[in-house]
């Protein structure tokens, strides 16, 4: 960095420290609670995401029931995924570990519909 850039780096800004300052008080004075971190803080974002792997993974299943008949390991089934140009959850192609974890998907399935039976 250049002296410039790294004078202004350092420079506090009264304005805005006095902005923010008023903004957090009266955040807080709504009842916002500030400064939470952890699981709590993440959850909604999680379950979205698990809710779309799950949508995602019961849009193949079929698929890998057949790929698995077929005896193929990790990798031949994401070789042969993307040879039929099948696109990964994120639009890409097909890892092996995408694969191992799509199955574990739903092995956890199974299992958890079994253990309630």
């Amino acid at each position: 960095m250049t002296e410039t850039a790294d004078s202004l780096s350092t420079e506090i800004n009264p304005e805005i420290s006095s902005r923010t300052r008023k903004a957090l008080a009266e955040a807080r004075e709504r009842g916002v609670k500030l400064g939470t971190a952890g699981a709590a803080n993440i959850r909604a974002t999680v379950e979205k995401r698990k809710s779309a792997a799950d949508a995602f993974a019961r849009q193949h299943e079929a698929l890998f029931a057949e790929l698995l008949q077929k005896g193929l390991t990790h990798r031949a089934m994401a070789a042969e995924l993307n040879a039929r140009g099948i696109a990964a959850a994120k639009g890409g192609e097909w890892t092996h570990g995408q694969v191992q974890r799509i199955l574990n998907r739903y092995a956890d399935w199974k299992s958890a519909g079994s253990a309630g039976e």
